[in-house]
């Protein structure tokens, strides 16, 4: 099955009911805010190992943003419903190119941290990444591969920020 195929298969599956439209304009928009209470009540509430996956979070945030923005200048790929006649955006068409998909890189950052301070905290965050995946898929602006590339860039963004990390506390303890 190719990729466009598998935007296809779950347009039809979304696209055949109102609710099935609104699950996914949901999950494409709106799920990837879930992270700002989580972040919120982990600061306010969470051990110092959970607070310190927020920092880590909020800096992985940063830089798979800004990665992905500058990884999408480069590959300039074609999302899929400018390239495939019966795919349709359910959401504002995004502008910038489909690969990698900075919605998908942005929340794996956050739920790798928060994985890192708290097992079950990362559970929650890779539910959210699912949920980001699926919508921004199914709302035909990115292939899988977008979402794997996302994926990557996350968890590489994050792998940057515990390194940098560690070796700060490192020098500093030096």
């Amino acid at each position: 099955m190719s990729e466009a195929q598998i935007v296809q298969a779950l347009q039809r599956v979304f696209l055949a009911s109102t609710l099935g439209i609104w699950v996914v304009i949901f999950l494409a928009r709106v799920w990837i805010l879930v992270f700002a209470p989580v972040l919120a009540w982990v600061w306010a509430y969470g051990k110092p190992k959970e607070k310190h996956a927020v920092k880590e979070a909020l800096w992985s945030l940063g830089l798979a943003l800004l990665a992905g923005e500058i990884l999408a200048l480069f590959v300039l790929r074609v999302r899929p419903f400018l390239e495939v006649s019966n795919i349709i955006t359910l959401i504002p068409p995004p502008l910038t190119s489909s690969f990698p998909s900075i919605h998908t890189a942005a929340s794996m950052a956050m739920a790798a941290a928060l994985y890192a301070g708290d097992k079950r905290l990362g559970q929650l965050g890779i539910l959210i990444v699912i949920g980001v995946a699926l919508g921004r898929v199914a709302a035909g602006v990115h292939y899988p591969s977008d979402i794997l590339g996302g994926v990557l860039v996350g968890l590489a963004s994050f792998a940057i920020v515990r390194l940098g990390h560690k070796a700060l506390r490192k020098k500093t303890k030096d």
